[in-house]
């Protein structure tokens, strides 16, 4: 132990005295350590980090429904039940609705929108929570047809609004109108088992109003709920998995219709269930290869610095292997200065992680849903920092350790050793560190290639001037019969605020990610089998298209007269017409929807197609053209729906809320509004991943393009020293300075066609991983290409530039009379 201090001591010292290669060294090493460590925070956060209050989380799993062994998605609540009491190789199984829900807590000032969690009454003893106050569910209350009005507060929330009361505990508290008893609290610091978060956990049997209801519940064909469970001692992933195929394998055969394909699957437990992983996971890795590529351009341009500082140290070293120490002992020494810089680099990258996790969490744009994600710097952050500080000194300290203490002893003695196998190395360093550099700025540039190809796609309607204000009408006591008059009402009302130019709404927000059926659709007359027409739906208001200036480009749009009792109507977009009517109007063809199984004919609905709309983008912007048909609200009533508020550009989004909820108070003071937001948010938030990976590839590439800016002007001033009396002797023999310039700047020139070439390999076949997530570019887009290396070329003149100009002014006379 005596040993390595004194080791640590020296390598600090020695260190010391050399503050510039020092501070640059831990700078870099810090930025790129703590580019990883963040990503890896965010990792954490979501698959690794135990919430808080749950009891053995390993034995914790995620279950989701598979169709022809894809997916991993919700299931009904009647194959939950079914898998509870059937099968074996779980302690427990519990259920939930991921999304939270709004609902209305009644109060003496007006209604207060909070968010609830439809959980099973068992949910809470399966994670083996324990109540802060009062208890949770009674498991053996929960019945199909038997409502259960208990509800859980969070402890957040019983703070906050109600001051940590234990007296709430047994009392009533009113929600969308229905009395519910509080029966307790949960732990203090537990959100959820999901990044979603609610205020108050409501059993799904609670019966309540705009709450699930006994027919859905009863009902095997919807698929709404997420499962989770707790696997018994003793029983593996892989044995649950076994369980679970031949309970799948049971259900089919029961109900052949329902489960045809179905399997279930399961997975650990993750703050991001189901198929949300699909999406999260892979963005997660693309943003750690960008940050690990960045650290591979700091270990290769380090290594390179660490390697000149040993060429600049070869006559101590010499002088310290005359003097009988080892070449072993001469590693070990270099080797403890590479680690005191990478443990000094690690230490500031956990400042850089805390900074670059924070920065990550508040690029997330305002959600429609509540959402907590905790990034704490815990013991598996600070593990994987210290590892991989480990790893990055021994990838920048080794190769020049070993390359250094193989000084020549008499040689280095004599005079300064310009080794060219230490030249050769540095080469080497800096093709890499070019290689890795050109990946990333070329990640980067297809990201914002991606982002513009985004921002030039014509959605089909305004997106600018619009805001999108959600309400729930059943929070103020409205049934689905009394929707379309209090929608209208509410229109007439939003409409007369001052710089509102028009006003309509729909039950569905467009480029929002979600989609709505209203049941099988197909053409009058055409039945069997591929009749179903596959498309998504929107229930809109008449003055809908106005708002958007979607424009109807053949028959009419919605009016006042469609109406409940009247035939029902549709508007279908461009595309559904041509694939369904290529040679026909489009207009008076009638469709029908509805089931349309042997003995359910009753169920058949006509809808006679009164216009057809343009084609626009429904869930996100960067979607392939697709069908699409609108109802009338006035026939489809819903109480969830969102208006639109097309203003003129004057008002601030504050001033215009403030706007809309005073209109709403005025007409009933016990609505609350859901949330607002421009549609604008709704649109960005389609493209988060590609915003957000390019905002993390383009800040790191741009520190990489320093970096090897950096390298190049070492290993190019490095070069020029190293052959001064050379180039003395070429001035001096008649070379003009042009050409030594030349020289020196294709010596450049050269390492990065090297690199270049190399990375420009490597970046092909990296970059088709990202096809998935490039809206409109191709992975080998060639404007991409020949801007990053245009780009390169230019880092690399401007590193060569000033050894270059510094060799073409060498003093022939003071060169060669210094030797």
């Amino acid at each position: 132990m005596t040993s390595i201090l004194r080791q640590v001591r020296h390598a600090v010292r020695m260190l010391a005295l050399a503050p510039v290669f020092s501070v640059t060294a831990i700078v870099s090493l810090a930025i790129g350590i703590g580019a990883n460590a963040a990503i890896f925070t965010a990792a954490n956060a979501i698959f690794l980090a135990p919430t808080a209050g749950v009891e053995d989380m390993s034995r914790l799993v995620d279950i989701g429904r598979t169709q022809d062994g894809r997916g991993f998605d919700t299931v009904s609540y009647l194959t939950y039940t079914d898998l509870r009491d059937r099968v074996s190789a779980f302690s427990g199984v519990y259920a939930l609705e991921l999304e939270p829900k709004p609902l209305s807590l009644g109060a003496d000032g007006g209604a207060e929108r909070i968010y609830s969690e439809l959980v099973s009454a068992n949910y809470f003893a399966v994670l083996g929570l324990r109540p802060s106050a009062g208890q949770f569910f009674d498991p053996a209350q929960e019945r199909v047809g038997v409502p259960l009005r208990d509800v859980v507060l969070t402890h957040a929330f019983w703070q906050s609004r109600f001051e940590r009361r234990t007296d709430i505990i047994g009392q009533d508290i009113t929600l969308n109108g229905d009395h519910f008893r509080v029966v307790g609290v949960g732990p203090e610091g537990y959100r959820g088992s999901t990044i979603l978060t609610p205020d108050v956990w409501l059993p799904l049997t609670s019966l309540a109003r705009r709450l699930p209801t006994e027919e859905t519940l009863r009902s095997r064909n919807g698929a709404w709920l997420i499962m989770a469970g707790r696997l018994k001692p003793g029983v593996s992933m892989m044995q649950a998995q076994a369980a679970l195929n031949t309970f799948s394998a049971d259900l089919e055969r029961q109900f052949p219709e329902t489960y045809r394909g179905r399997g279930l699957a399961v997975s650990s437990a993750s703050r991001v269930p189901g198929i949300g992983q699909q999406f999260i996971a892979p963005f997660l890795m693309i943003l750690m290869g960008a940050a690990g590529l960045v650290l591979l351009v700091t270990c290769t341009n380090l290594a390179g610095m660490m390697l000149a500082r040993g060429a600049a140290r070869s006559r101590e070293i010499a002088v310290r292997l005359a003097l009988g120490a080892s070449r072993r002992a001469l590693v070990g020494m270099l080797m403890t200065e590479a680690l005191v810089l990478s443990g000094s680099g690690a230490l500031g990258a956990l400042l850089v992680a805390w900074w670059m996790a924070r920065t990550l969490a508040n690029a997330i744009p305002a959600l429609p849903v509540p959402v907590s994600l905790a990034l704490p710097l815990d013991w598996r952050v600070l593990l994987f920092t210290t590892g991989l500080a480990v790893v990055t000194a021994c990838l920048t300290g080794l190769a020049p350790a070993v390359q250094s203490a193989r000084t020549n002893l008499v040689g280095d003695l004599k005079a300064d050793a310009n080794a060219p196998k230490r030249q050769r190395l540095r080469h080497v360093f800096i093709t890499a560190q070019l290689t890795f550099c050109l990946v990333l700025v070329v990640m980067a540039g297809l990201f914002l290639r991606a982002l513009g190809a985004a921002a030039s796609v014509d959605p089909g309607f305004t997106v600018a001037g619009v805001d999108v204000a959600t309400l729930e009408l059943s929070l103020g006591g409205y049934t689905d019969e009394q929707s379309p008059a209090v929608a209208e009402q509410l229109r007439d009302g939003l409409a007369s605020i001052p710089g509102v130019k028009a006003v309509g709404y729909a039950r569905m927000v467009p480029l929002d990610g979600g989609g709505l059926g209203l049941g099988n659709l197909r053409r009058r007359g055409v039945s069997g089998p591929g009749s179903s027409i596959d498309t998504d739906w929107n229930v809109v208001s008449p003055g809908f298209f106005t708002a958007l200036d979607l424009p109807i480009v053949r028959g009419r749009a919605f009016s006042t007269a469609d109406r409940q009792g009247v035939p029902g109507v549709a508007i279908v977009n461009e595309r559904l017409a041509r694939r369904e009517w290529p040679d026909q109007d489009p207009v008076g063809q009638v469709l029908e929807y509805g089931d349309f199984r042997p003995g359910r004919e009753s169920t058949i609905q006509p809808l006679t197609v009164i216009g057809v709309a343009r084609d626009a983008k429904y869930r996100w912007i960067g979607e392939a053209p697709a069908p699409f048909i609108y109802v009338p609200y006035a026939q489809q009533p819903m109480r969830e729906v969102n208006f639109f508020v097309q203003h003129a550009g004057g008002q601030t989004a504050a001033g215009l809320q403030t706007s809309v909820r005073a209109a709403i108070k005025a007409f009933d003071r016990n609505l609350p509004l859901v949330r607002m937001q421009s549609l604008q948010s709704y649109a960005d938030l389609g493209m988060l991943p590609q915003r957000m990976a390019a905002s993390v590839a383009g800040a790191l590439g741009v520190v990489a393009l320093l970096l090897a800016g950096i390298g190049i002007y070492g290993v190019t001033a490095f070069a020029v020293a190293s052959r001064t009396k050379e180039i003395g002797v070429r001035i001096a023999l008649g070379a003009d300075r042009g050409r030594v310039m030349r020289m020196v700047l294709w010596h450049g020139l050269r390492l990065t066609t090297f690199g270049a070439a190399a990375g420009l390999a490597l970046s092909l076949a990296a970059t088709q991983l990202l096809g998935s997530v490039l809206f409109g570019v191709s992975p080998l887009d060639p404007l991409t290409y020949g801007v990053t290396f245009a780009t390169l070329a230019g880092v690399t003149l401007a590193g060569t530039l000033a050894p270059a100009r510094r060799a073409a002014n060498t003093d022939p006379v003071k060169t060669l009379k210094a030797d």
